[in-house]
């Protein structure tokens, strides 16, 4: 967690930049894509994230940079008819956010340089060749999404010391389901939960009704609300597990700040504030293949005091004091 994390990647990154003496060009405009998996409501602030910190690199949008942006909702027309549109606008190089986007910006394109974040496990994905030396047109930030479901697990156990069956529960993202089951059945089987799936098709209701008939004592949500802009799908779901008096743990900060009890994950705007890191020293003449992958060491653990009353609990003082962020 924060208090106890050495903070890598972002910092590093700058820090690596300098002692280089990495420069742009001077008197050269700059252009770069972005590839966000929401509507532009929910993106324009982790947009303005990105642009914030190229300007601490001397990359200015209106200065020296122009950036040009999609916003894609989940399910609203096909990633890669937007990657495509970016790559018609020339840019010196994308910047996708999630696996999807990335994933669509790579079959368009595997030459014109990437930077990714919010990327769960770029090797799986088929990204990059390797951490260290992503070898092709694309490095970035890992976020870990997938393992940290272990973590997730040990703190419902913290939380619930007396509980037997969770269920791990997604929406439609039945991929993401499956690799997170991976390191969920691993850590099962040292904290002695017995796991059942669900998957809701976005029927949050009838996932819980399904939650409750399996006799379920917490449930671990691991759709990523917050990366694919689902605020309705986030609203429902915290409604039904305070209704339902089921306690469950999140994939996202941002969705314990939407009203969720609890969650372990990185934070979506420090990626992209380490993505940008990476962006910089790209657009400097960097290969992306030869930048590692920024794989997070730096986690949050939340806390939603309001909503585990609403749902009867009390949360033990050893998870408060190690909280990052308490929401009252």
């Amino acid at each position: 967690m924060r208090r106890r994390a050495l903070l890598v990647g972002g910092a590093a990154s700058a820090a690596l930049a300098a002692t280089r003496g990495l420069a742009q060009e001077a008197g050269r405009n700059y252009r770069i894509g972005v590839l966000i998996p929401m509507v532009r409501q929910a993106g324009e602030k982790y947009l303005a994230v990105l642009r914030d910190g190229l300007a601490k690199h001397g990359f200015v949008e209106g200065r020296n940079l122009r950036i040009d942006s999609r916003f894609v909702a989940y399910g609203a027309r096909p990633n890669i008819d937007a990657a495509r549109e970016l790559l018609s606008l020339k840019p010196d190089a994308l910047f996708a956010c999630s696996t999807l986007m990335a994933q669509s910006a790579q079959t368009a394109s595997r030459t014109v340089p990437m930077v990714f974040a919010w990327v769960s496990d770029p090797v799986v994905s088929g990204i990059v060749k390797d951490y260290a030396r992503p070898a092709g047109n694309a490095t970035g930030v890992t976020n870990r999404f997938f393992e940290l479901s272990a973590k997730r697990l040990d703190l419902l156990r913290e939380l619930l010391p007396s509980a037997k069956r969770v269920v791990v529960m997604s929406g439609t993202f039945d991929t993401v389901l499956d690799a997170a089951m991976v390191f969920a059945e691993q850590a099962a089987k040292k904290l002695d939960f017995e796991l059942v799936r669900v998957a809701t098709q976005g029927a949050w209701a009838q996932g819980m009704q399904d939650s409750a008939k399996a006799g379920a004592h917490a449930v671990l949500v691991v759709t990523p609300f917050a990366i694919f802009g689902l605020r309705s799908w986030a609203d429902d779901c915290i409604r039904q597990t305070i209704e339902q008096r089921m306690p469950a743990v999140y994939a996202e900060t941002e969705t314990v700040e939407m009203g969720g009890l609890m969650s372990y994950a990185t934070n979506l705007s420090d990626d992209l504030r380490r993505g940008a890191d990476l962006m910089a020293r790209v657009l400097r003449g960097e290969r992306p293949a030869d930048l590692p992958v920024d794989q997070a060491s730096r986690f949050e653990l939340a806390v939603n005091l309001k909503t585990a009353r609403a749902t009867g609990l009390t949360i033990p003082q050893s998870l408060l004091v190690r909280a990052d962020r308490v929401i009252v």
